[in-house]
């Protein structure tokens, strides 16, 4: 019996932890020969682009500390008969368990082989081990990625607002995009650290709440005019009625203002209001800066991947290893074997409960869901 692992998707701080998690449970197993890995998500199963993990434990070790995909990772989007070569290649392999780690695409192929596999009557086992920053996947309490981008982009927040302040006399907007798909829950973790409605950010904005550059612009105003600065955080997935946004793939934005869609809004605030605008855009660093880590992260993203072999080699298949929040204080997840049948694929939002849309904050559950995911560390910045 073998087990094989890949990883898909967009790469996330912790990504290799569970990656360990799943080597190191696999190689204790009794009757488990080898561990493959799949290099560049399921490409490298139908590419028969594998390697060996069971000796490389140190390695892996070093790379559970390392941003990217060390397996590195694919949108492939699977032709017909795939499906069924790849099932015919698992069992030329012997292999009976395959851990998939990735987002809600990686969910739905899980599923899907799960069920071509029972119709076929193989016996290999399929397990969907979570990952995205997003945190946009229905069945767990939080995904891992998630809160080590919480981390940095609540710490990331803060530091510009101290930059801003010094430069008060100088800077009048800073506008700040974040990754996050459709869920908002990152742009929520921005503002963990405001406090009151002049803190900075001023201004956030959730992604499913469809405005125009016309709102925008009167509550930017309204907001110079009050606090004499303003530093706004806009998803990179918000819908304007009146442009496009990076999702709906305006090439020519992006390519003539090197940015998103803030780039759009920061020369409407300049054309408009005549304000000194400048625009922060980190990209990728949400998903590629494990210095900045969340511990919690790391601690969980592991257990998922070593949980995810344990369950299937006790017989489970076509199903995901989620988080189930014990307790608050002291912080405390179980992790639970949940069937993909009703969550595969769907998007799981920020809750209502979560935001204060009328102030632009997140309200007290919201924070005190936060707080055990990010260590407990929201700076908290000093003015003289």
């Amino acid at each position: 019996m073998n087990v094989l692992i890949a990883q898909s998707g967009g790469p996330t701080p912790v990504i290799n932890r569970s990656l360990q998690g799943a080597v190191e449970q696999a190689v204790r197993l009794k009757g488990i020969n080898h561990v493959y890995a799949s290099r560049n998500g399921i490409e490298g199963i139908l590419n028969e682009q594998l390697v060996l993990l069971e000796g490389r434990l140190a390695e892996l070790e070093q790379a559970s500390l390392q941003p990217g995909s060390v397996l590195g990772a694919s949108h492939y989007l699977l032709a017909d008969g795939d499906f069924e070569r790849i099932i015919h290649r698992l069992e030329q392999l012997q292999v009976t368990i395959f851990c998939f780690i990735g987002g809600n695409g990686s969910s739905r192929m899980v599923k899907a082989l799960h069920q071509l596999a029972l119709s076929m009557g193989k016996n290999i086992r399929f397990v969907h081990i979570p990952k995205t920053i997003d945190n946009d996947l229905l069945g767990t309490d939080h995904t891992p990625g998630f809160a080590s981008a919480s981390k940095l982009v609540s710490h990331m927040i803060q530091w510009i607002g101290m930059d801003m302040a010094s430069m008060k006399a100088y800077d009048k907007v800073g506008i700040v995009e974040v990754m996050g798909g459709n869920a908002g829950w990152l742009a929520a973790a921005s503002a963990l650290g405001k406090k009151n409605a002049s803190a900075y950010p001023q201004l956030v904005y959730m992604p499913k709440h469809e405005t125009d550059v016309e709102h925008f612009l009167a509550q930017l105003e309204e907001a110079y005019l009050s606090y004499g600065q303003v530093m706004a955080v806009i998803p990179d997935h918000i819908k304007f009625r009146n442009i496009q946004s990076d999702q709906a793939g305006n090439k020519q934005i992006r390519e003539r203002l090197n940015t998103g869609i803030s780039g759009h809004l920061a020369a409407a605030v300049r054309e408009r209001l005549g304000l000194k605008t400048r625009v922060t855009a980190p990209g990728v660093l949400y998903r590629c800066m494990s210095g900045m880590a969340s511990r919690c992260d790391m601690t969980e993203a592991y257990r998922l991947g070593a949980e995810a072999v344990r369950f299937a080699s006790e017989g489970l298949s076509g199903g995901m290893v989620r988080l189930r929040r014990v307790s608050n204080d002291p912080y405390y997840c179980d992790i639970e074997w949940i069937e993909l049948d009703d969550i595969a694929g769907k998007e799981r939002y920020l809750p209502p409960e979560f935001w204060d849309a009328e102030q632009q904050m997140p309200t007290r559950a919201f924070r005190e869901y936060m707080l055990p995911l990010v260590d407990g560390q929201v700076p908290e910045p000093v003015s003289l």
